[in-house]
């Protein structure tokens, strides 16, 4: 049997371009959630030891800082 034809050079190229971009992406999605995550700890922290209000209101939020809150 004959081996299927290998990918061109451009296009070998394009799709370890197109991995690296995504993992960037990854990374850069993962460090904004740590970093949101910490902020958001500090806000309620401050809430709690702040006593005097019964209520602490956030702006909207998507689902996936909802369910780190």
């Amino acid at each position: 049997m004959e081996r299927p034809p290998a990918a061109a050079e451009g296009e070998a190229r394009r799709a370890r371009e197109q991995a690296a971009r995504v993992k960037k992406l990854q990374e850069q999605e993962k460090r904004q959630k740590v970093e949101f995550r910490k902020r958001m700890e500090q806000e309620v922290s401050a809430f709690i030891q702040a006593s005097g209000e019964p209520r602490r209101r956030f702006q909207p939020m998507n689902k996936i800082e909802r369910s780190i809150l």
